[in-house]
């Protein structure tokens, strides 16, 4: 059975920044609906396969790779937390932050 998905307030919100940076670039949004799309399509598999991704410094954390970017999410027996989303080329200092 798949675990529901929850969103933390800053994942949201690096996620609408991600994506408002593409609208913006690109001056469309077809390469932000295509990336989002993207990501549900992870997040549906890992709700179902919650241990596929990859554990991360922080042992309660675990990452998978969509694009160029990461999705860091924990997980119990019901809910899957998205706890952030990043550009894989961010600062280590930012991801770190994500992962505390």
């Amino acid at each position: 059975m798949a675990l529901q998905i929850e969103w933390t307030p800053d994942a949201k919100s690096h996620l609408n920044e991600i994506l408002e940076y593409w609208v913006e670039r690109n001056g469309t949004r077809t390469y932000s609906q295509k990336l989002y799309e993207s990501v549900k399509n992870v997040l549906l598999v890992l709700s179902k396969y919650p241990e596929s991704g990859k554990i991360t410094e922080n042992q309660f954390v675990r990452s998978k790779i969509v694009k160029n970017y990461y999705i860091f999410y924990s997980f119990d027996e019901e809910l899957m937390t998205v706890i952030g989303f990043c550009d894989m080329r961010r600062s280590p200092e930012f991801i770190s932050s994500i992962l505390e």
